[in-house]
């Protein structure tokens, strides 16, 4: 049996995030993704704000499109367009951005394994324990001091464990499409188009967009519908299949254990208002790595010696996860009237200085409290701020 100090179950950015950090710290780490290689087939739209590479030391190179004017569109198609006095996001090739994170990862001496699933998770005194399944089906077992499960919205070894998993998803579907216009980034609106949440159109290359939608509905006929009545036209063409996912929603209560923690989307990780979260996952990442390393320094791997991790990374996006959860459930009540009369709102009110003001492409907390002290006026609004006071002064 194969001994590790740390095993990584997931190749995704919070995975190999925490593997280089703890590999560069001296541990002997081993990566577990049961794609076929790293950043196959995965379904995210790709947008990080532009300070996350500054601030987490990562090269730029999978930069393909940047942000500084967005067009949101109302349910009766009246629009909105909002240019930052700079750009603010970054889209990336999700692909080239992962490549790039799994080789800083093996360049730190990590490991980094592709093609076996992960289907069994075990803890005893000395260890934990997993079973790897290749593709013909062969299963072999490794054990390491620690495990760290980055495994997306595959909750089954943290239930396995008894680790949190969400009770709440909402549903994303996306393909790339060529089109004229596909240039500009575009937000719709409305519960003809995305109910229960937003549909989009994001850059991802010359005449090319990423197309999708998150809603509670059916995600893959929303996007049918989206393309339909607000894309289809002369020059458009789908550039691939249509792919989707769920996107988990809400505070996790557990996020570690005997010898085991939970990082990025795993551990519910997201941004409640949008679904994106690679810089809350790089983020915590971090903080994962950082209580590990305590743990070897102890030779202590027990729940009290993780649980520092939990109080870490709560403390760090408690807040931003819980607004967001409530906000856009509430929201998600409007009618389209409503929605429109906000578009309309938005034309002549002083909201989007309070934008200008106030917006953080990664933390959406003092927006949202700065545009429901404006709209107070309506009781809808006020309503959710009142629901929202707790957090308001924190």
């Amino acid at each position: 049996m194969k001994k590790a100090d740390v095993i990584v179950v997931g190749a995704g950015p919070s995975g190999l995030r925490t593997a280089a950090r703890l590999a560069r710290a001296g541990l002997d780490v081993r990566v577990h993704e049961k794609k076929p290689r790293v950043g196959a087939g995965i379904v995210c739209t790709g947008i990080v704000g532009r300070e996350v590479f500054d601030d987490f030391g990562l090269d730029r190179g999978a930069v393909v499109a940047e942000m500084g004017t967005v067009r949101l569109v109302s349910p009766s198609g009246t629009e909105l367009v909002y240019t930052h006095p700079r750009p603010f996001a970054c889209v990336v090739d999700r692909e080239k951005f992962d490549i790039g994170l799994a080789a800083a990862a093996e360049a730190a001496g990590a490991t980094v394994a592709c093609g076996g699933a992960v289907d069994d998770i075990s803890v005893g005194p000395d260890g934990v324990e997993i079973a790897v399944r290749d593709a013909e089906g062969g299963v072999r077992r490794e054990s390491a001091a620690v495990a760290v499960l980055a495994t997306g919205v595959d909750f089954g070894l943290q239930k396995k464990l008894g680790l949190s998993a969400p009770r709440e998803f909402l549903k994303g579907a996306q393909v790339e499409c060529s089109f004229p216009g596909a240039g500009t980034t575009t937000l719709f609106f409305g519960r003809d188009v995305a109910p229960g949440a937003f549909a989009w159109s994001v850059p991802s290359g010359p005449g090319r967009a990423r197309v999708g939608v998150l809603t509670h509905r059916d995600a893959r006929a929303c996007l049918r519908g989206l393309i339909e009545r607000h894309l289809g036209g002369p020059g458009l063409r789908e550039e691939g299949p249509v792919r989707s996912r769920p996107v988990a929603q809400g505070l996790l209560d557990r996020t570690f254990g005997d010898r085991v923690l939970a990082v990025g989307e795993a551990a519910g990780q997201t941004k409640t208002t949008t679904g994106g979260g690679i810089s809350y996952g790089l983020a915590c990442a971090d903080l994962a790595a950082e209580a590990i390393l305590e743990c070897f320094d102890r030779s202590s791997f027990g729940p009290a010696s993780l649980s520092g991790y939990e109080r870490r990374w709560k403390g760090l996006l408690r807040k931003e996860i819980l607004v967001g959860h409530t906000t856009r459930r509430m929201c998600a009540r409007l009618s389209d009237g409503r929605i429109e009369s906000l578009f309309q709102l938005a034309r002549t009110d002083g909201i989007v200085p309070i934008i200008r003001a106030t917006a953080d492409f990664d933390r959406h907390s003092g927006l949202i409290f700065a545009l429901l002290e404006r709209l107070s006026f309506m009781s809808f609004f006020r309503d959710v701020r009142d629901r929202l006071g707790p957090f308001s002064a924190s």
